[in-house]
């Protein structure tokens, strides 16, 4: 089932939140459909532990776990280990190498 994004800020950290009245408190599944037809999917925890439990980002055959990060918009989870940095804002987000803040794959939206 398709779930709609919201931020939710707190302090100067933002989190991607999925409405709260759509899914309780639940941890859920999304699948995203990024530029060039790549597809991630991403396991993002129950609304109240989002600010400190990680999600689970799975992208070309393995699974990696990211931390909730700082950010001025949106939501960003980073994986020192995999070099890997998550952003998401509203139904979509963008996937970087962490070390060089370089694209691998952006335009990803919900499907």
């Amino acid at each position: 089932m398709k779930r709609a994004f919201v931020a939710v800020v707190l302090g100067t950290t933002a989190l991607a939140a999925v409405n709260a009245a759509e899914r309780g408190d639940a941890p859920f599944v999304v699948t995203y459909r990024c530029d060039g037809g790549r597809t991630l999917v991403v396991g993002y925890p129950a609304y109240r532990d989002a600010l400190k439990t990680p999600i689970h980002l799975s992208w070309q055959g393995r699974t990696v776990e990211m931390l909730p990060a700082r950010a001025g918009s949106g939501a960003r989870y980073v994986s020192g280990s995999a070099d890997l940095e998550w952003w998401s804002k509203g139904n979509g987000g963008d996937l970087y190498r962490l070390s060089r803040h370089q694209p691998i794959a952006t335009g990803c939206q919900e499907f």
